[in-house]
């Protein structure tokens, strides 16, 4: 996946919320890490996607520490369909 793909992905899934606990369960350190050790498009892609993965496998914060339900947002927003086919979620 190219860098200007995964960076409106990304941007689309976190208008809708940001993946629950970003600081904790995911540690998006690692990935301002690689981008400080190998600052490429590539990289950044690679670390889009992985929080996009990551994304899809927790689901948004709902904003009350919870998480959105991503099977019914991937079943009722085209938007998020189709960014988890690009993605292979689905």
């Amino acid at each position: 996946m190219d860098y200007v793909q995964a960076y409106k992905d990304h941007q689309y899934l976190w208008s809708i919320g940001p993946a629950v606990d970003m600081t904790g369960a995911y540690v998006d350190q690692d990935d301002l890490a690689r981008m400080l050790k190998t600052p490429t498009k590539a990289m950044a892609a690679h670390c889009l996607c992985t929080q996009i993965e990551y994304w899809f496998d927790v689901g948004p914060d709902n904003g009350k520490d919870r998480a959105m339900d991503v099977s019914e947002l991937i079943r009722t927003n085209k938007g998020v369909r189709e960014i988890a086919e690009r993605h292979g979620q689905i």
